[in-house]
């Protein structure tokens, strides 16, 4: 590739980037404008706060379920195991292991 072949692609390249307007092609007075963004931007704060007060609500009634359920949880009655002496009467050994001795 030559340089002079650089040259023109990059020529090329700036009168098609000349032929595109990139500049603000936004409508109305500055005023105008900014009265639209302000609109734009209290409704999109106001959006963000109903999801967050919705996602709270959510979280609230979750936690409350989870709450109602250990509570009932809580009251189901527990099994008694089996104690060491129960064991030792019906002729079985509660515990098998062996202890090791230190040297």
């Amino acid at each position: 590739m030559t340089r002079g072949d650089q040259r023109e692609r990059d020529r090329a390249k700036t009168l098609a980037k000349a032929g595109k307007d990139t500049s603000n092609q936004r409508e109305g007075t500055v005023q105008a404008q900014n009265e639209g963004d302000k609109a734009a931007l209290l409704a999109k704060v106001q959006a963000k706060r109903d999801r967050q007060a919705k996602e709270a609500a959510e979280q609230d009634a979750a936690a409350a379920a989870a709450a109602k359920a250990s509570a009932i949880a809580a009251k189901a009655p527990k099994k008694k195991d089996a104690g060491l002496d129960d064991l030792l009467s019906a002729g079985l050994a509660g515990d098998k292991t062996k202890k090791k001795k230190n040297r």
